[in-house]
């Protein structure tokens, strides 16, 4: 299904160019009008705007505010069409435009910039907001995209053991800064094994996914494991510390001893035709994780499995 383009600019060259071709590959609708325009925005929001600014300055800045601030309308792509570049103009207007294009621009580097915008807001909207790392669309395309390399790979899933228990003794607060830096720690650490050949993703929570040539994912995974153990004691108080356990409520609303938090770590090979499905690898990757949680302290569990 085509993305919707709604465009409001004035009559006359570039722009009826510009709508013969942007309609080869999306669905356009052209607005003269600003009430008709803002109308269609309210009922109708489209997929991304094209802005003609010197057309109507101050219809623009309302526009904004309705659209970002009471119309939740936020993600939605803004295209600004300027008659020169304006440097004062251009970043005033950069907290509320993705990108702007001028009248002499090229219609082919116009489409480019209307795909880019998608692309980007795709990535954006994917994003873990805590971490900023991809979200669950890309690592599905992600693990994809794997499953059919000739070279072997290891998706691994990690998560932290007693999150849930820590977040009720320390608040969620302190437990979000776990979260960002065993984020940062899985990033690290792959970047440094296998530049250009890993990838990392953000589940949610406390669930990270990464994927990593096959030789060196027990390192990279040791390696985490190393890192956030030596992490982890910051985050503890040093009563908990010294005795090595903490003090919380079961999910069951039982008090209870619970281990200091760790990370398991659940390992899948894959090679080229191993699976068909995506669907396969996510059910052989809880078997595994099963097995690793059972594990105690930090700890990670390779499926041997052919």
């Amino acid at each position: 299904m085509k993305k919707t383009v709604y465009a409001f600019f004035k009559k006359g060259e570039p722009f009826s160019q510009w709508k013969k071709e942007i309609k080869k590959h999306y669905k356009i609708e052209a607005f003269y009008n600003i009430s008709k325009f803002l109308d269609a925005l309210l009922f109708r929001p489209p997929d991304l705007i094209l802005y003609y600014y010197p057309k109507d300055p101050k219809s623009f800045n309302t526009l904004i505010k309705e659209l970002k601030f009471r119309f939740n309308l936020v993600k939605l792509p803004i295209i600004l069409i300027i008659e020169k570049i304006d440097f004062d103009q251009l970043l005033n207007k950069a907290k509320m435009v993705d990108d702007f294009v001028t009248t002499q621009t090229d219609i082919e580097e116009v489409l480019l910039r209307i795909a880019y915008a998608f692309k980007r807001i795709e990535r954006i909207s994917d994003n873990n907001p805590l971490t900023g790392l991809p979200g669950n669309t890309s690592i599905e395309q992600a693990i994809k995209k794997f499953m059919n390399k000739k070279t072997p790979y290891a998706i691994a899933y990690a998560d932290i053991d007693n999150f849930k228990a820590y977040n009720d003794r320390y608040g969620f607060n302190r437990g979000d800064e776990i979260i960002k830096n065993l984020a940062r720690i899985i990033v690290n650490t792959v970047s440094e094994f296998c530049p250009d050949k890993g990838f990392v993703g953000h589940v949610g929570g406390d669930d990270f996914v990464f994927i990593v040539p096959l030789e060196k994912v027990e390192k990279i995974a040791q390696e985490i494991l190393k890192r956030f153990n030596s992490l982890i004691k910051t985050f503890i108080d040093p009563e908990d510390l010294e005795r090595g356990y903490f003090i919380s409520r079961d999910r069951q609303g039982n008090i209870k001893k619970f281990p200091l938090p760790s990370v398991s770590i659940a390992i899948v090979p894959v090679y080229q035709d191993k699976f068909k499905h995506y669907g396969e690898i996510i059910q052989r990757a809880a078997e595994v994780k099963k097995i690793a949680k059972a594990m105690e302290g930090n700890s990670y569990f390779i499926d041997r499995r052919r």
